[in-house]
């Protein structure tokens, strides 16, 4: 698909219009790339005896398919560079960044005494929206996750709408977890984002012209919660829960996690049973240990940390049908040791209509050289 080319989005109404200018027919690169739970990214080149070359300037948007599951999406230009061998280069990203655009008014300037809404992800997008911006949103936002949790980012002093959602401690998936899927307008946060696909990944075998990394240094077996909770009598008071044993985790020995679970606790008060509106302490580590079991799931402390980074052809298009956040499996050795991983990061090829790149693992594992030989590495 060739790079379609719109004027600058106008918003009226609270809903965005574009003028179409027309098509990059010279493009010669465009690629673009979404890493989970960040929207996505778009590079292209194209030359001076293109259409639309003197129209390629930045807030003008870009129409291109992202990959090969969703319709194409837009993405405003940020830079532009010419060159005096008569190549252009446009960088853009996702409309979804159009979040950071607009803030909440923000009720009082005192973050100590801060306003908190308790609420699903969606109720609370609903009461940000509705209450705590004055200007209209051209956003929808969706979500199927029903964990209920204080929230209060972006609530007391302003904050942009683009922070509230992920950008910072306390946001959207700091507090709820789950993975974003951007579609244009169409915000998803989705309890988990992709499928669990029949595919193993075996270096030398579909992979061959990369590097696996394996690490068991945030891999845990346990999950100890402890928190300070107000007392009855005035004060404050630390209690803790038993480790609760996280499901299937490939921790080989007892490796613990300590879990700060004061926010869980901080709406109550502790007390004897004999004491009005108290808690117990019993009922207070059942809250800490359901809440470290969720913890445990979403930040996947069970799991070995994995990346491969596939770059070879033939392997890439093996893979034409998985995509961002699908869970694969993993062969570790020659003997058959096997672990879930996420893909995590891609690269698609917008105008050949293929995978570029396929990252499968954490994305915070640093590799000093992922392809073994360069010269087998087809752009």
């Amino acid at each position: 698909m060739k790079p379609k080319l719109y004027d600058e989005f106008q918003e009226t109404g609270g809903r965005y219009s574009y003028q179409y200018r027309g098509t990059l027919t010279a493009c010669q690169k465009c690629k673009v790339n979404e890493s989970r739970n960040s929207p996505p990214v778009l590079s292209l080149e194209t030359t001076v005896n293109d259409d639309c070359a003197d129209l390629i300037l930045s807030q003008r948007m870009i129409r291109i398919k992202p990959n090969p599951f969703d319709a194409p999406q837009f993405f405003e230009i940020k830079k532009t560079e010419r060159t005096f061998n008569g190549i252009i280069k446009a960088e853009a990203k996702h409309v979804a960044g159009l979040c950071f655009a607009i803030c909440t008014n923000g009720e009082n300037a005192d973050p100590d005494d801060p306003i908190v809404f308790r609420g699903t992800a969606q109720q609370t997008w609903n009461e940000i929206v509705n209450n705590y911006i004055s200007s209209t949103v051209p956003f929808n936002f969706t979500s199927d996750i029903e964990t209920v949790a204080d929230f209060k980012s972006g609530l007391t002093v302003s904050e942009t709408l683009g922070n509230i959602l992920g950008g910072k401690e306390g946001s959207f998936l700091d507090t709820f977890g789950g993975e974003y899927h951007w579609d244009n307008f169409d915000i998803a946060l989705n309890s988990s984002r992709g499928r669990s696909v029949n595919y193993k990944i075996k270096y030398g075998q579909n992979v061959s012209d990369a590097t696996q990394t394996e690490t068991c240094e945030n891999t845990y077996s346990h999950v100890l919660p402890y928190a300070s909770i107000s007392s009855h009598l005035g004060g404050e008071v630390s209690i803790s829960a038993p480790p609760v044993t996280i499901p299937n985790h490939s921790s080989a020995y007892q490796k613990v996690y300590n879990l700060d679970c004061t926010e869980v606790l901080k709406p109550y008060v502790y007390g004897p049973e004999t004491a009005p509106g108290t808690i117990t302490i019993r009922e207070a580590q059942a809250m800490m240990t359901a809440y470290a079991l969720q913890y445990a799931s979403i930040n996947a402390l069970g799991n070995l940390d994995i990346n491969i980074d596939v770059t070879l052809r033939a392997e890439l298009d093996e893979m034409n049908q998985i995509g961002l956040c699908d869970t694969v499996k993993v062969i570790l050795d020659p003997f058959g040791t096997s672990a879930t991983a996420k893909i995590t990061s891609v690269t698609y090829d917008a105008l050949l209509e293929r995978w570029d790149k396929i990252v499968i693992g954490s994305p915070k594992i640093t590799v000093a050289d992922l392809i073994l030989d360069k010269r087998r590495y087809i752009a």
